[in-house]
């Protein structure tokens, strides 16, 4: 663990108890596991959720191979200055730039 020993873990523990005594160090010790325990619960959250967007992209990408016809209508009316390599998500964001663009 880090490169931690059971002799340095114990120096660590008896230095802790020294500085902070017997009546602090207990609250001390429950506030750091509630701070580890959200932390790992946050890490956790984040990493679902980065892997369902890549479920989510994996399915997106996938689904508009299928209708032919309601995709070649949105090519049709793509202003000229599109960029062929252009992906649907860069697409859709400057699309939304000309729209915030238009109504201000």
């Amino acid at each position: 663990m880090f490169g931690i020993g059971p002799e340095e873990i114990m120096l660590i523990a008896v230095l802790a108890l020294l500085v902070l005594g017997p009546e602090r160090l207990p609250k001390v010790m429950r506030d750091m596991g509630r701070v580890v325990g959200d932390l790992r619960k946050t890490s956790d959250e984040l990493r679902e959720e980065f892997l369902n967007a890549d479920k989510l992209l994996d399915v997106s990408t996938s689904k508009p191979a299928a209708p032919a016809a309601p995709a070649a209508a949105p090519a049709a009316e793509a202003p000229s200055n599109a960029d062929p390599d252009e992906s649907a998500f860069d697409r859709e964001m400057r699309e939304a730039r000309e729209r915030l663009r238009g109504t201000s």
